[in-house]
């Protein structure tokens, strides 16, 4: 029977046209990924093909073929679909859905709740219910990770996780590093939201196979991949702050092992906005080029991509009479203004070996090898103080993994990280500074850092209970050689009901005149010592997560408690003296306490609801002022996020509100009255919405709002009528400056 069969399969094989193609799978947050072992065969016939590793099939057409015949693919735990197949079909491309697909909530939660880590996905059905034009905007409906302004000047986001300053989780690009150095506080601006398929965020202590750099937790961005990507999208986005965006992702498959994919992006505004009529402009005005090529490869004992970045920025900003001349010199003759320019290369390489794999395919010993460079370069102006900075950053990881038993793995590496930057930064105002101290009036440094490691990391899997352990050592040639430990343990009390515990140490090099720009955009003082700064910090906590059934619908409750302790820190005082920014290292006690229930409750199988509440704690001691709270972290959120899809699947509803309680202010005591401001900030309400409407297959439009509501901080610059006298500061934002903003965009897709 074997061999009669083989005989027809060959017979058909040579007598009808071969057709191919690939299937894949849509999950909750409409991620596409290739299905192996999904069943592709014709209507009422018993020809069949299975599709590989990589999602593909090919099969004869069957005898006696009409014209016109109907494919169909399918899957365990997936919808069946069926296409009409013409007789000069070559190419034929499934998309299944999954069962669960409409079931965002449940699928999210028993997906998570499988990791061992406390790990929480953004994915891209999430992302698009706001405009998400960059990373700095693709938390809005996200509880987890805060997202404020810097300073009233630059326009600048940066992002908070557990409480603490985004510069202490590590936040990565497909496991390569991206935020950090000199894109600490600009970095978030450099992937565009069109680009990204998910975000994965891993709160407390991460994984060592990534470094030592974590001290919050990891955030690692996976952009559109060239293989399972649409193969077009493009996106044109305008709001009434002068913004117009477009963004273009392609995909195409140039062999059948070859895929490559260009993500091109390109931004600008060009109107000085004044809603508040400080004589400000509320945002800058700004143009961005952003660009990534890569190719992939996908063979049978191996896979590599090799592609680059590039992105050029260019902003200003200041008062709305102001214009930044190319190499012109600013004086205190001229409007006060900033100019911002950002030039950033990228190239990386990424290549995995299959070494062992078992009968069915699986991988169970494998080789990964990544290798990443990046030049930035940095040209920075504000009133007539100059900043310019160098980084040149190059990663080599490579990563061995292996299965040693079912449930049971193991990961050896090791990795080298060379930093090299080079800072120049001059300050020409006449402000008063402390007695008897030193101001750095001028400071130039040449930095170069190299570290070189080894980890290793091992996981267990079982019925109940599961841990991943790590410890990594690294020699730096600035700090001698430190150990870093990382443990992650998982037990489930019941079979929907989970804990997680985890505990690590992470170091960082402070970066303290990057990452401070925001104070520096006033007639503050800079006192920084001439030594580099080491930050060292553990962090030890847990969470619960529990799924249960309200009637007919499910719902997911989590909570989770997170305290971070920090031997050694770079303190940024801005309570010492309103004219002065003092950066020293910590002498005392520096923690952060963060506590976080939530809920997801999906009330209808197309109406569901996010509900969250965070309490922060987080204190330091500052030198001859004690133990104080940092400024800018409200103690207590609140989010809740509604979302609705008609049962035709063409309308999308999303409302997302967010309550900020009251927050420590850098201290004004001892400048005059007038200018003069409270200790803590008022609390506030802020309101975002979208709707989005599907016309066919392949058109979106969306029309949304921020701040609805239109709360704004009153008066967000001090002394704002004497940009270059002493008491000006405009690094005091806790809210909204522009106020309520109006968007709209379009969407073209082809799969």
């Amino acid at each position: 029977m074997r061999f009669l069969y083989f005989i027809y399969f060959l017979s058909c094989s040579l007598s009808f046209a071969q057709v191919r193609g690939t299937v894949k799978g849509k999950d909750a947050q409409g991620n596409l990924n290739t299905l192996k072992g999904a069943g592709v065969y014709w209507l009422n016939t018993q020809v069949i093909a299975v599709t590989d590793s990589v999602g593909k099939f090919s099969l004869p057409a069957p005898e006696g073929r009409q014209d016109k015949t109907y494919l169909i693919a399918s899957l365990v735990g997936y919808q069946n679909d069926t296409l009409l197949v013409k007789s000069d079909t070559e190419s034929v491309d499934f998309t299944l859905r999954s069962n669960d697909a409409l079931q965002e909530v449940v699928l999210k939660g028993d997906g998570q709740n499988k990791k061992t880590e406390h790990l929480e996905t953004i994915g891209k059905k999430e992302l698009r219910k706001a405009a998400c034009c960059n990373l700095s905007e693709s938390f809005e409906t996200n509880a987890s990770v805060d997202v404020s302004t810097t300073d009233a000047v630059s326009g600048t986001k940066q992002i908070r996780l557990l409480g603490l300053d985004g510069v202490y989780a590590q936040i990565m690009a497909e496991n390569m590093p991206f935020v950090r150095g000199l894109s600490a506080r600009t970095g978030l601006y450099f992937i565009a939201g069109t680009w990204i398929k998910s975000i994965d965020i891993n709160k407390g202590a991460g994984s060592v196979v990534n470094g030592y750099e974590s001290i919050t937790g990891q955030i690692n961005v996976e952009l559109a991949k060239p293989e399972d990507s649409e193969k077009l999208l493009l996106n044109f986005y305008a709001n009434n702050g002068a913004r117009l965006e477009a963004n273009m992702n392609l995909a195409t498959k140039v062999s059948e092992k070859w895929h490559t994919g260009v993500l091109a992006h390109h931004s600008r505004g060009d109107m000085a906005m004044d809603n508040n009529r400080d004589g400000f402009m509320d945002n800058p005005m700004f143009q961005q080029f952003n660009l990534i090529n890569r190719w992939k490869y996908s063979g049978d004992l191996m896979e590599s991509q090799i592609g680059f970045k590039a992105l050029y920025e260019n902003k200003t900003s200041g008062q709305t009479n102001f214009r930044h001349g190319a190499g012109k010199v600013h004086d205190m003759t001229m409007p006060y203004g900033a100019n911002f320019k950002t030039t950033r290369l990228e190239g990386f390489t990424k290549t995995g070996f299959f070494l062992d794999s078992e009968e069915d395919g699986e991988v169970t010993k494998s080789l990964g090898i990544i290798l990443n460079y990046t030049y930035q370069d940095q040209q920075s102006v504000w009133g007539v103080n100059t900043y310019s900075g160098s980084q040149n950053s190059i990663l080599l990881n490579a990563i061995y993994q292996s299965e040693i038993t079912h449930g049971q793995n193991l990961r050896l590496g090791a990795s080298v990280m060379s930093d090299e930057f080079r800072e120049l930064y001059q300050e020409n105002h006449n402000a008063q500074h402390l007695p008897n101290t030193h101001p750095t009036n001028y400071f130039s440094r040449k930095r170069r850092e190299m570290a070189t490691g080894l980890f290793t990391e091992y996981s267990y899997e079982g019925k109940k209970f599961s841990l991943i352990a790590g410890l990594r050592g690294d020699f730096h040639n600035l700090w001698g050689f430190f150990l870093t430990p990382r443990l992650h343990l998982k037990y489930d009390l019941a079979p929907k009901t989970f804990l997680r515990l985890s505990g690590g140490r992470g170091q960082r090099t402070a970066n303290p005149l990057i990452e401070n720009v925001s104070y520096l955009i006033s007639s503050r003082k800079l006192y920084l010592p001439t030594a580099p700064l080491l930050e060292v910090g553990w962090n030890y906590g847990g969470s619960f997560s529990h799924l249960f059934w309200i009637g007919n619908t499910k719902a997911t409750l989590t909570a989770d408690f997170y305290r971070t302790d920090f031997q050694k820190q770079a303190i940024v005082d801005v309570f010492t003296s309103p004219q002065a920014l003092l950066i020293y290292q910590l002498a005392g006690k520096s923690f952060a306490n963060s506590l976080q229930i939530g809920i997801d409750y999906e009330i209808h199988e197309k109406l569901t609801m996010r509900l969250a509440y965070k309490y922060y704690d987080v204190r330091a001691d500052f030198a001859g002022l004690g133990l104080r709270g940092l400024p800018f972290v409200p103690q207590n959120r609140l989010l809740m996020n509604w979302g609705y899809t008609t049962p035709d699947e063409k309308w999308e509803f999303d409302l997302t509100t967010e309550y900020f309680g009251r927050q420590v202010l850098p201290s004004t005591t001892g400048n005059p009255t007038e200018h003069q401001r409270p200790d803590r900030a008022p609390d506030y309400v802020l309101v975002n919405a979208q709707i989005t409407r599907k016309l066919g297959k392949k058109w979106e439009v969306y029309l949304g709002g921020e701040n609805i509501g239109n709360y704004r901080q009153q008066n967000p610059i001090l002394d704002v009528n004497n940009p270059y006298g002493n008491f000006f500061d405009a690094g005091q934002v806790y809210a909204p400056v522009f106020g309520a903003m109006v968007y709209a965009g379009v969407r073209f897709t082809v799969e």
